[in-house]
């Protein structure tokens, strides 16, 4: 698995990398936060047909344009 979870030294705070090419995608996060967002990595990674599942439940609808009424 190429991401891991570490702890950064001195704070609390968790950074998230790519073992390989040492590329971060979360320096300072929760212990929880770091574990789903190396999570969601390994997901896209091995499925590239992946849809998180906030995307596939809430579909964002469209705003109606607001006109302002001129006396």
């Amino acid at each position: 698995m190429p991401y891991s979870v570490r702890k950064s030294r001195g704070k609390n705070c968790y950074v998230v990398r790519n073992k390989q090419t040492k590329r971060v995608f979360a320096k300072c996060s929760t212990k929880e936060n770091a574990i789903k967002q190396s999570k969601l990595l390994r997901a896209i990674m091995y499925n590239p047909d992946f849809v998180p599942r906030t995307l596939k439940t809430s579909r964002v609808k469209p705003s109606k344009k607001r006109t302002r009424k001129l006396i």
